[in-house]
């Protein structure tokens, strides 16, 4: 437990949290209890049923999900989830030289113009400069599914946080245990990294570099996230929908039977004349080349039928 610096509150904290956020004043303070003023949230635009009817109506339209989702499936949990996010913006100016590949074409063949005998590989110096202006998010805690670490977050909608509207959804605001000096580093070596990966576009090793990395407004947002369970027959699916804007981050979901049927037969189908064509090509030897490939791809398309009709994995689709 933790005393607020502010409203004099007690209220749980974990171990590995740096910047709190009081659920009575709605506060952000360091553990010092310093106030932190750049705390921003993305309100709210979509009830608990409104997240549930998108999340039916998206999942009923996905690849073998069974018709009477909609209808059949049961809600078994539903909790509005504030996370945190650090947003930096950050200005990258990388001036860099390095070696890029090139080809010498020479030994043109006379009854075809354009084909060469002979292709010589070199490299040659390259130099040039990237001038780039990112937005980086770095997730405040670390227990994050991927996908919502990875969701694009509307930041031009953000607003001062409001305790108020995060109490009106009965909405959980998880702490960071991320410090804004963390962050900011790691925003830091992120830019580095996609200036890196531009560089890396242009030629095939990099020599040397000068980089100016400016790491400006950093600020708290907090993002609210709709986790939702429901039960369809006997197995339990979770799913996370995007309260502020109502996309499904992502979701699992049943396939249906008549789906399994269908990608089994398939399977069967596309795996014997896949085999059948490989067999021809191996055998008479006119098919090599079209015969190889084309059997290949169906055997391997077949296979992959047969996992989806045959396996009892759930689906998981992501927007």
């Amino acid at each position: 437990m933790v005393r607020c610096a502010f409203c004099d509150a007690d209220f749980e904290a974990g171990p590995g949290d740096v910047l709190l956020v009081c659920p009575y004043c709605g506060t952000a303070q360091t553990t010092a209890g310093a106030k932190f003023k750049d705390h921003y949230m993305i309100r709210v635009h979509f009830s608990q049923s409104e997240a549930q009817r998108i999340l039916l109506d998206w999942c009923s339209k996905q690849l073998g999900a069974p018709q009477d989702l909609p209808v059949a499936a049961r809600f078994v949990k539903a909790k509005l989830i504030f996370y945190p996010f650090w947003i930096s913006r950050v200005d990258a100016d990388t001036r860099y030289k390095g070696l890029g590949k090139d080809a010498r074409f020479h030994g043109e063949w006379p009854q075809r113009p354009g084909a060469y005998k002979h292709i010589d590989f070199f490299y040659k110096p390259e130099s040039g400069r990237f001038q780039r202006r990112y937005e980086i998010n770095v997730p405040g805690v670390e227990d994050i599914d991927e996908d919502i670490k990875n969701f694009p977050i509307p930041t031009r909608a953000k607003e001062y946080f409001s305790h108020a509207h995060a109490e009106e959804y009965d909405g959980k605001v998880l702490h960071s245990q991320v410090s804004e000096e963390q962050a900011r580093e790691l925003a830091r070596k992120m830019a580095y990294d996609r200036q890196t990966a531009l560089i890396l576009e242009e030629v095939d090793k990099i020599e040397s570099r000068d980089d100016d990395i400016d790491v400006g407004e950093t600020f708290l947002i907090h993002v609210p996230v709709w986790e939702l369970e429901y039960r369809y027959g006997s197995r339990t699916y979770k799913a996370s929908v995007s309260a502020s804007t109502g996309y499904v981050i992502e979701s699992k979901y049943p396939r249906s039977m008549a789906f399994r049927g269908m990608a089994i037969g398939g399977g069967l189908i596309n795996l014997a004349i896949g085999a059948g064509l490989l067999h021809l090509a191996l055998k008479v030897g006119i098919l090599v080349g079209g015969g190889i490939v084309s059997g290949g791809i169906l055997t391997a398309l077949g296979l992959s039928l047969l996992y989806k009709g045959v396996s009892r994995k759930e689906a998981k689709e992501k927007i």
